[in-house]
């Protein structure tokens, strides 16, 4: 053997220190050792005088060679002890064989900067510093020493600081790879994007192949919104080294923000086919599935996760919460059930069982979950809430009210329960109650149609017709495709023989949206009969009869414009079909009297006008 293989990571970059020490120890034994020869590409030099060149090397002081053999053999401890960081005390131990080692060669930069790594490693700032600082201080031209202080010097926010010593070591090395990585992370940190941006492209004008530049620059460009480019970047790095994990990675998210989902499936599929324990990968892969409702297939990725990590009930919870959606409730709630046993204290699995249930209308069972989940996340809005619809779903609309009082109380500031609350009270027919509790919500929340619609449905049953109007008008503003909305302000127009014009423009622009919707067709056939197009309101009414036969209201149109045309025996049996459909209204009773009347003084008075 005539020369010892290369050695990488810290024990590369101390080759020489080993080679040196070693042979100085050998020299003062014999005058041959085959450590002498430096392996293939190192560069001769070191800390003492190489001992194969030097004349004098004999002459050497024995108690030093014994110092530095000393800290060599701590610092090889040291390394040793790195290497086995899944002992919770190995850290701790390198730390203190690299002080021993210091302890005989306390000026050496070179332990210095790997103390102050090791240190910054461990989160120990203060002493990383301090050993940086050391370093760079006997070494004033040591360039790791002050890579390593502007990295300290960034976690411990001390910017001007990093930005000083990040110059220092480009100063030294203006061509070299890591300090301009380390430089762009910095700007990138203080919120300086452009500049990391161009100090990024000047790496890449340096070294064009740079795999760390190309990914650096492809995050960064991804994070600043920039999917093209980031794009660009990370397909040089990948056409570089395509098993590179990271840049895959990214590029997969990336593909998802521009909504390239079958490009990210196919990132996510390539790193599972490489690695096939890949989790992150599987897991965007089967959020992906779910986005395409391709749920068979989120399925099945979802059970290889759960086989890799049995112990991570989350993956089963996805695959329940996948049942549930397939509506396949038994194997929902068998999914569910076994998360409950293996993770007792999981209070959303109850959450999810009690959305089960009650889609199988299992009501009290539903509760009883939601009692549970109650009971470890007392605090959790989104409980109460569907609590409180459950109880507005049995019919037990005080408890309903009681359980959504309380939510407000968890949070005062949110406007979903106010919003709830005012559904239930509008439901109960206390609509004063109903406008408070939906004012608070639109307080809270001014740009959610929702909330304004309904506010102004409970504003038209109040009398309050400006502020239904100003309200309906709201949410086609924040929603112009809100058909309710529109169908409803165009019907209100109608009651009152107002704006017909725009009555008809908005009830049709409502049934563009929702043509086979027979309440929308029942509007334009009321607000045609309001304009006095009486064969076009029979036309549109006897449509919406068709859709919805069984509506009240609809054969209360139907019989109205019936008897506008003197079709009575139509308007008659329109109205008997309206008072069976809702017994005991008096205004259909009321018509169907003045028509028996109306008919009975026309047989008395023309009798021949009644034959056939």
């Amino acid at each position: 053997m005539n020369k010892h293989p290369r050695v990488s990571g810290p024990a590369g970059r101390w080759w020489q220190q080993l080679r040196l020490w070693t042979c100085t120890v050998c020299v003062l034994l014999s005058n041959n050792c085959v450590l002498a020869a430096p392996p293939s590409g190192s560069v001769s030099g070191g800390l003492v005088p190489d001992p194969v060149m030097a004349s004098d090397a004999v002459a050497w002081d024995p108690e030093l060679v014994v110092q530095r053999s000393q800290a060599y053999y701590r610092y090889i401890l040291s390394y040793a002890f790195q290497l086995r960081t899944t002992i919770p005390d190995h850290l701790t131990r390198a730390v203190d064989e690299l002080q021993s080692a210091l302890e005989t060669q306390p000026d050496e930069v070179f332990l210095l900067t790997e103390l102050a790594q090791l240190q910054l490693g461990r989160g120990k700032l203060d002493e990383a510093l301090k050993a940086a600082q050391a370093a760079v201080k006997h070494d004033p031209k040591h360039y790791p020493g002050y890579l390593l202080l502007g990295r300290i010097y960034s976690r411990l926010q001390q910017y001007d600081a990093s930005q000083e010593a990040i110059n220092q070591a480009l100063k030294l090395r203006p061509d070299d790879e890591d300090v301009y990585l380390e430089l762009g992370t910095l700007q990138a940190t203080t919120n300086r994007q452009e500049e990391a941006v161009k100090t990024l492209q000047r790496l890449l004008q340096i070294k064009p192949d740079s795999l760390r530049g190309l990914y650096a620059l492809g995050r960064l460009q991804a994070e600043r919104g920039q999917y093209d480019d980031a794009v660009a970047l990370l397909k040089r790095a990948l056409a570089e080294r395509p098993e590179f994990d990271q840049a895959l990675r990214i590029l997969g998210t990336v593909y998802e923000l521009q909504k390239r989902q079958a490009e990210a499936i196919e990132v996510y599929q390539d790193l599972i086919e490489r690695n096939p324990y890949h989790k992150m990968a599987r897991y965007r892969l089967a959020e992906l599935y779910i986005r395409q409702h391709d749920l068979d297939e989120a399925l099945e990725v979802y059970q290889t996760l759960a086989q890799m990590e049995p112990e991570d009930v989350q993956y089963r919870l996805r695959m329940g919460l996948i049942y549930l959606e397939q509506k396949s409730y038994t194997r929902a709630l068998e999914m569910f059930r076994e998360v409950a046993e293996a993770a007792p204290s999981n209070a959303d699995t109850y959450y999810y069982m009690a959305l089960t249930y009650e889609e199988t209308e299992a009501y009290e069972d539903a509760l009883k979950a939601l009692d549970k989940a109650m009971a470890l996340k007392p605090e959790t809005l989104d409980y109460y809430l569907h609590m409180g619809h459950i109880y507005e779903r049995l019919g037990d609309r005080e408890r309903a009210v009681d359980v959504l009082e309380k939510a407000i109380a968890i949070e005062p500031k949110n406007a979903r329960p106010y919003f709830y609350l005012g559904l239930v009270q509008s439901a109960m027919d206390d609509y004063a109650s109903a406008a408070e509790s939906l004012r608070q919500a639109v307080a809270l929340e001014d740009t959610d149609a929702t909330s304004h619609f309904n506010l102004g449905v409970v504003y038209e049953k109040l009398n309050h017709f400006e502020a239904a109007v100003m309200h309906m008008k709201r949410t086609i503003a924040l929603d112009p495709k809100h058909a309710s909305a529109l169908n409803y302000l165009g019907y209100m127009y109608a009651e009152r023989g107002m704006h017909l014009d725009q009555s008809i423009d908005v009830i049709q622009r409502a049934l563009s949206l929702e043509p086979e919707n027979g309440y929308f067709v029942d509007s334009l056939g009321w607000a045609y009969f309001k304009k006095g197009m009486y064969k076009e309101a029979l036309s549109e009414l006897l449509r919406a009869t068709d859709l919805v036969p069984d509506d009240p209201i609809i054969q209360e149109h139907l019989g109205d414009i019936y008897f506008r045309l003197r079709r009575f025996g139509d308007a008659s049996q329109a109205w008997q079909r309206s008072l069976s459909l809702k017994p005991n209204n008096s205004a259909v009773e009321d018509k169907l009297q003045e028509i028996r009347h109306f008919l009975e003084d026309r047989t008395q008075h023309s009798p021949m006008l009644l034959r056939p």
